[in-house]
Protein backbone atom coordinates (compact mmCIF):
# COMPACT_ATOMS: atom_id res chain seq x y z
CA UNK A 1 0.00 0.00 0.00
CA UNK A 2 2.86 2.40 0.81
CA UNK A 3 4.42 1.80 -2.62
CA UNK A 4 1.15 2.53 -4.39
CA UNK A 5 0.63 5.64 -2.27
CA UNK A 6 4.13 6.88 -3.05
CA UNK A 7 3.79 6.30 -6.77
CA UNK A 8 0.36 7.94 -6.80
CA UNK A 9 1.61 10.91 -4.78
CA UNK A 10 4.60 11.41 -7.06
CA UNK A 11 2.48 11.11 -10.19
CA UNK A 12 -0.02 13.58 -8.81
CA UNK A 13 2.60 16.29 -8.34
CA UNK A 14 4.97 15.51 -11.18
CA UNK A 15 3.35 18.00 -13.51
CA UNK A 16 5.48 20.83 -14.88
CA UNK A 17 3.48 23.42 -12.91
CA UNK A 18 3.35 23.45 -9.15
CA UNK A 19 0.22 22.15 -7.51
CA UNK A 20 -1.06 22.54 -3.98
CA UNK A 21 1.05 19.47 -3.04
CA UNK A 22 4.24 20.73 -4.70
CA UNK A 23 6.10 20.46 -7.96
CA UNK A 24 9.50 20.97 -9.51
CA UNK A 25 11.87 23.02 -7.37
CA UNK A 26 13.25 26.32 -8.59
CA UNK A 27 17.01 26.54 -8.80
CA UNK A 28 17.12 28.58 -5.58
CA UNK A 29 15.06 25.89 -3.82
CA UNK A 30 17.39 23.13 -5.04
CA UNK A 31 20.68 24.81 -4.16
CA UNK A 32 22.01 23.73 -0.81
CA UNK A 33 22.72 20.61 1.21
CA UNK A 34 20.48 17.56 1.43
CA UNK A 35 20.43 14.26 3.30
CA UNK A 36 18.82 11.09 2.00
CA UNK A 37 16.12 9.77 4.29
CA UNK A 38 14.41 6.40 4.26
CA UNK A 39 11.28 5.69 2.28
CA UNK A 40 9.14 2.92 3.82
CA UNK A 41 9.56 -0.34 1.86
CA UNK A 42 12.35 1.31 -0.14
CA UNK A 43 13.96 -2.04 -0.93
CA UNK A 44 10.71 -3.19 -2.59
CA UNK A 45 10.04 0.12 -4.33
CA UNK A 46 13.45 0.46 -5.97
CA UNK A 47 14.15 -1.92 -8.85
CA UNK A 48 17.88 -1.31 -8.49
CA UNK A 49 20.10 0.27 -5.88
CA UNK A 50 23.08 1.83 -7.64
CA UNK A 51 24.14 3.54 -4.39
CA UNK A 52 23.96 0.85 -1.70
CA UNK A 53 25.44 2.83 1.17
CA UNK A 54 22.54 3.79 3.42
CA UNK A 55 23.59 7.27 4.50
CA UNK A 56 23.96 9.84 1.75
CA UNK A 57 24.43 13.61 1.54
CA UNK A 58 24.29 15.89 -1.48
CA UNK A 59 25.19 19.47 -2.29
CA UNK A 60 23.84 21.42 -5.24
CA UNK A 61 25.83 24.59 -5.94
CA UNK A 62 24.97 27.66 -8.02
CA UNK A 63 27.90 26.89 -10.35
CA UNK A 64 26.16 23.71 -11.58
CA UNK A 65 28.24 21.28 -9.54
CA UNK A 66 26.70 18.47 -7.51
CA UNK A 67 28.65 16.74 -4.77
CA UNK A 68 27.71 13.57 -2.96
CA UNK A 69 29.00 11.53 -0.07
CA UNK A 70 27.88 8.10 1.07
CA UNK A 71 28.85 6.17 4.20
CA UNK A 72 27.62 3.21 6.24
CA UNK A 73 27.03 5.02 9.55
CA UNK A 74 24.70 7.93 10.19
CA UNK A 75 26.00 11.36 11.10
CA UNK A 76 24.20 14.62 11.85
CA UNK A 77 26.23 16.90 9.63
CA UNK A 78 25.41 20.60 9.46
CA UNK A 79 25.53 22.51 6.19
CA UNK A 80 28.76 24.14 7.40
CA UNK A 81 30.37 20.74 7.98
CA UNK A 82 29.21 19.46 4.60
CA UNK A 83 30.56 22.60 2.88
CA UNK A 84 33.96 21.89 4.46
CA UNK A 85 33.87 18.22 3.44
CA UNK A 86 32.84 18.95 -0.15
CA UNK A 87 35.36 21.79 -0.50
CA UNK A 88 38.16 19.20 -0.34
CA UNK A 89 36.94 17.48 -3.52
CA UNK A 90 38.36 18.71 -6.85
CA UNK A 91 35.81 20.77 -8.77
CA UNK A 92 37.10 19.64 -12.18
CA UNK A 93 36.29 16.01 -11.34
CA UNK A 94 32.91 16.77 -9.80
CA UNK A 95 29.71 15.97 -11.73
CA UNK A 96 27.60 18.77 -13.19
CA UNK A 97 23.84 19.11 -12.95
CA UNK A 98 21.26 21.00 -14.91
CA UNK A 99 17.71 21.67 -13.73
CA UNK A 100 15.06 22.10 -16.43
CA UNK A 101 11.55 22.16 -15.02
CA UNK A 102 10.83 18.84 -13.37
CA UNK A 103 13.98 17.18 -14.73
CA UNK A 104 17.49 17.21 -13.36
CA UNK A 105 20.37 15.79 -15.39
CA UNK A 106 23.70 14.85 -13.89
CA UNK A 107 26.78 14.11 -15.95
CA UNK A 108 30.20 12.92 -14.96
CA UNK A 109 33.03 13.97 -17.24
CA UNK A 110 35.20 11.26 -15.67
CA UNK A 111 32.96 8.56 -17.20
CA UNK A 112 32.41 8.59 -20.97
CA UNK A 113 28.76 9.10 -22.01
CA UNK A 114 27.59 9.04 -18.38
CA UNK A 115 24.30 10.79 -17.64
CA UNK A 116 21.59 10.43 -15.03
CA UNK A 117 18.07 11.73 -15.66
CA UNK A 118 16.03 12.43 -12.55
CA UNK A 119 12.47 13.63 -12.09
CA UNK A 120 12.36 16.02 -9.15
CA UNK A 121 9.51 17.24 -6.98
CA UNK A 122 9.59 19.46 -3.91
CA UNK A 123 6.68 18.93 -1.53
CA UNK A 124 4.74 22.08 -0.61
CA UNK A 125 2.73 20.35 2.12
CA UNK A 126 2.76 17.17 4.16
CA UNK A 127 1.29 14.25 2.21
CA UNK A 128 1.93 11.52 4.81
CA UNK A 129 4.45 10.57 7.50
CA UNK A 130 7.46 10.67 5.16
CA UNK A 131 6.41 12.85 2.21
CA UNK A 132 6.58 16.15 4.04
CA UNK A 133 6.73 19.82 3.17
CA UNK A 134 10.22 20.85 2.07
CA UNK A 135 11.39 17.33 1.18
CA UNK A 136 12.63 16.60 -2.31
CA UNK A 137 11.91 13.35 -4.09
CA UNK A 138 14.09 12.30 -6.98
CA UNK A 139 13.14 9.49 -9.36
CA UNK A 140 15.85 8.00 -11.60
CA UNK A 141 14.96 7.15 -15.18
CA UNK A 142 16.50 4.05 -16.79
CA UNK A 143 16.92 5.84 -20.12
CA UNK A 144 13.69 4.39 -21.50
CA UNK A 145 11.22 6.39 -19.45
CA UNK A 146 10.93 3.90 -16.56
CA UNK A 147 11.57 4.90 -12.95
CA UNK A 148 14.00 2.43 -11.38
CA UNK A 149 15.12 4.22 -8.21
CA UNK A 150 13.64 6.76 -5.79
CA UNK A 151 15.59 8.99 -3.45
CA UNK A 152 13.94 11.15 -0.78
CA UNK A 153 15.97 14.09 0.52
CA UNK A 154 15.61 16.46 3.43
CA UNK A 155 17.36 19.82 3.56
CA UNK A 156 20.34 20.11 5.90
CA UNK A 157 20.50 23.41 7.80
Amino acid sequence: MTVICLIFSCAAISQEKKSEAGGPPSLSELIGFWKKIDIPSEDKLNQVNPWPQKYQWFAFYENGKVYSMMINEDENYTSKQLAEIFSILPSEKTPNYELKGQFLTIDNKEIKDYQELWGVNLFAKDINDFLKKGRLIMSLDDGSGNVIYYRLLERVQ
